[in-house]
């Protein structure tokens, strides 16, 4: 009967503390990104900063839609960070709930 065994590396443990570290380090940036933004976007900042899009891809699928907040300010439209962000957590799809009978990995 064959039998095999796995061993990690010699460094397995430094390689894994520096992966995590490398994500902490990320997570850390793009908080620091989050709080540089002012409190009210206009839709340039919001497509570049927040959905990373262009302004029409935001416009066509983001901006015309009744529940995103927003704020009138004169004739200006702004958007509040906040809000945009608590909208975007409240209607992210999550992978079981799109395809939850697919097997992912190894069957």
């Amino acid at each position: 009967m064959f039998e095999a065994k796995l061993q990690p590396e010699a460094d397995f443990n430094n390689k894994v503390y520096d992966i995590f570290y490398d994500i902490a380090k990320k997570v850390q940036e793009d908080v620091q990104k989050e709080t540089e933004l002012p409190y009210l976007l206009d839709r340039t900042k919001l497509a570049e900063c927040v959905f990373n899009v262009s302004v029409q891809s935001l416009d066509a699928h983001i901006l015309r839609r009744e529940d995103f907040p927003k704020v009138h300010v004169g004739g200006r439209t702004l958007y509040p960070k906040d809000l945009v962000f608590s909208w975007i957590r409240d209607h992210v799809e999550v992978t079981d709930n799109v395809a939850p009978k697919r097997k992912f990995g190894v069957v």
